[in-house]
C-alpha cells in the first residue's frame, strides 16, 4: 500500500512539474498562417509556435508555389533574413542526465552568396558547426541532408539555438542555412 501511495504521489508531482515539450519541428504552426512565406521576422518574434527568433531576422518559408520544396513537404526556416545573421531557438523539458538526440534536415538558400552556408547549432551551451554547399541547388532540388547531435540534459529544460552568419561574404547577405523537420528524441 505504501509503495502504491508513493507511486501515485510521484506521478502527481511529475505531471504538475511538466512544462513545454519540444514542438512544431516542421514550422507548420504559428500565430499567423504561413500561407506564402513571411520574411524578416525580427529578434524576439514568437510568431512561429514554440520558437523565438534569437538574433537578427529569419525567413519563414512555405512550400511551392511560394517557396522551395521543404523536407517532407512542410515549412522551413531560412536562418538569414536581411541582416547577414539570424537565429531561432526553443526551450523544452528534459530529464536531468537523460540522453537525447536533436535531429534536423539541413539545406541552404541558393538565391544569394555565399555558396557555402554556415550553421552553428548550440544545445545547452555546446556548439556544433555545419556547412552546406548550395552549388547546383534549386527550389525543387534543395539537397536536404539529415544531421544529428546527441546530448545529455544538464537540467529540467534544454535550449536549442540554430544560427547562420553569412556576414563574412559581404552584401547582399540575405540567404543563409535552411533548416526543416527538427526533432528531439530519446534514443
Amino acid at each position: 500500500m505504501a509503495r502504491l501511495l508513493s507511486c501515485v504521489i510521484l506521478l502527481a508531482f511529475a505531471t504538475t512539474t511538466s512544462g513545454a515539450t519540444f514542438q512544431n519541428g516542421n514550422f507548420d504552426q504559428g500565430s499567423v498562417p504561413n500561407t506564402c512565406n513571411h520574411f524578416d521576422l525580427p529578434v524576439g518574434s514568437n510568431v512561429i509556435t514554440g520558437w523565438t527568433v534569437s538574433v537578427g531576422t529569419i525567413d519563414w518559408e512555405s512550400p511551392p508555389p511560394c517557396g522551395w520544396l521543404a523536407r517532407k513537404q512542410h515549412n522551413s526556416i531560412d536562418l538569414v533574413g536581411q541582416f547577414c545573421v539570424g537565429g531561432i531557438q526553443q526551450t523544452f523539458d528534459t530529464i536531468p542526465g537523460g540522453q537525447y538526440r536533436l535531429s534536423f534536415a539541413l539545406a541552404g538558400n541558393y538565391g544569394a552568396p555565399p555558396v557555402i552556408k554556415p550553421l552553428a547549432v548550440t544545445v545547452n551551451g555546446v556548439t556544433t558547426s555545419f556547412l552546406f554547399d548550395t552549388t547546383g541547388k534549386s527550389a525543387f532540388n534543395m539537397g536536404w541532408t539529415r544531421k544529428n547531435i546527441d546530448f545529455v540534459a544538464s537540467g529540467s529544460t534544454s535550449t536549442v539555438n540554430f544560427v547562420s552568419d553569412v556576414s563574412a561574404s559581404g552584401p547582399p547577405c540575405n540567404a543563409g542555412a535552411v533548416i526543416a523537420h527538427v526533432r528531439v528524441l530519446q534514443p
